[in-house]
């Protein structure tokens, strides 16, 4: 279901996009893509890019009449309803820091957004303003990527609405991942698709390519973190439920999706971690032929499924926990940090403090494609970073996942099956647009 990467920018360089499709032609090149669905092209062909409409204020989206899904562009958001000053700019996002793509639901209390001032690292953000973002293809080592000030400006990250509904709303995101210093040099440049489908998932086609072919600093396996968007002052107990066998709250949790085995983390006020399950299950469950990495709000289950079917190779796979150092993460323990959303500092690491005015954020998983898996993340990830052979596959292969939101496990778990049964299937927004209303949708 892989195509060489450089072909498909080729193609794309080239126009050769099948009309109102995500389909590229690429009989020339001798490679074959799925067929676009029957009706397709007259049904979901792409809105008119010369007539984009002038963006809206929230209150304005507010009063919209809704039919199915659809995507706006908002000129006054600001992540976690922060209501303070986004001057200068730079160092807050340059053009508009309030630009916005967000995506809305008819029937659906959930929201999709691409924040400019949040180097548009779109997320699924519920209604108290508590969102999931599933980062970026990052520049190995950490020497470049998007939330640092030069990340965020617009020519380096930029996003597009390709269809803004009614039948399904489909952005396209274009980024440079740069070094926080100087950008005169990307390392990378990712293009991700997000297709919204009417009953409440997203679809999303993640691809990149290589701007320092020779330089392992620019190429990347790491395309899925798990970062919360958290409005000030909200604690633990506003957030999660808590769990009293270990003490803490849930804050997350990594299924399979074809056995019932389950590793869950819980976080406590005194920034102690605990889990049900160890190292050697976190592995199991990210080698089996599918898994869901979840984030169990009180307001809503936020959840990223991926597998083998849609571009993960489960002998690849690795979700690691960075509340440990075992798991090939970090060892943050119960962190938080409010440097992001809200970039306001270039430095990219600023802990959060009660009190802060900011948004925070903090992250337990990360996923990771890797050939040996990471156990100590500081002796292993250089090693691994160094593999050329690995990054120069991970350039080469397009990637699937499917976003949204539950409210209990083993829904997802179940729909987690039922997406990834289809097999190539995965690499069509049809094959979540399938899904009744209401089978895990928030």
């Amino acid at each position: 279901m892989s195509f060489s990467r450089r072909k498909f920018f080729r193609n794309l360089a080239g126009g050769a996009i099948v009309p109102g499709t995500l389909w590229p032609r690429l009989a020339q090149t001798g490679d074959t893509a799925p067929a676009p669905p029957p009706g397709a092209e007259a049904e979901f062909g792409p809105d008119a890019w010369y007539e984009t409409p002038s963006p809206l204020t929230l209150a304005e989206l507010a009063r919209r009449e809704i039919t199915d899904v659809a995507a706006f562009e908002v000129n006054d958001y600001a992540p976690g309803g922060y209501k303070g000053p986004l001057i200068p700019s730079p160092p807050h996002a340059d053009l508009n820091p309030k630009k916005a793509i967000i995506i809305v639901w008819k029937d659906r209390s959930h929201r999709f957004v691409f924040s400019h001032e949040a180097s548009y690292c779109p997320w699924i953000e519920l209604p108290n303003g508590v969102g999931l973002c599933n980062q970026f293809f990052e520049g190995n080592n950490g020497w470049a990527e998007l939330f640092n000030q030069n990340g965020r400006k617009e020519h380096n990250s930029s996003v597009d609405i390709v269809q803004s509904g009614p039948g399904r709303a489909w952005v396209r995101w274009n980024y440079c991942c740069v070094n926080k210093w100087d950008d005169s040099q990307p390392a990378l440049r990712g293009t991700e698709d997000y297709v919204a489908s009417p009953n409440g998932y997203v679809w999303r086609r993640l691809t990149y390519e290589t701007l320092m072919p020779d330089n392992p600093n620019g190429y990347s396996w790491q395309p899925i973190d798990f970062f919360t968007v958290v409005p000030s002052g909200m604690t633990w107990s506003d957030l999660f439920f808590r769990n009293e066998e270990f003490g803490g709250y849930h804050v997350g949790s990594v299924l399979a999706a074809y056995s019932d085995l389950r590793y869950d983390v819980y976080w406590n006020n005194e920034g102690q971690a605990r889990r049900r399950g160890d190292a050697r299950l976190l592995l199991e469950i990210s080698h089996s032929p599918g898994l869901a990495m979840v984030m169990p709000f009180k307001a809503g289950f936020l959840f990223t499924i991926l597998g083998g079917a849609s571009g993960f190779p489960p002998e690849k796979s690795q979700v690691v926990d960075h509340s440990f150092n075992n798991t090939g993460g970090w060892g943050w323990g119960a962190a938080r940090w409010d440097h992001w959303p809200i970039g306001w500092v270039n430095a990219q690491a600023h802990n959060y403090k009660p009190g802060s005015p900011y948004p925070y954020s903090f992250g337990p998983f990360s996923h990771y494609i890797v050939d040996k898996p990471l156990k100590n993340a500081a002796r292993d990830y250089p090693i691994e970073a160094r593999d050329m052979k690995l990054n120069r596959w991970s350039e080469r292969h397009v990637y699937y996942t499917l976003v949204g939101v539950s409210h209990d496990l083993e829904s997802i778990r179940k729909l987690a099956r039922n997406w990834l049964d289809q097999g190539n299937g995965c690499a069509e927004p049809e094959s979540v647009a399938g899904f009744q209303r209401g089978s895990g949708a928030g």
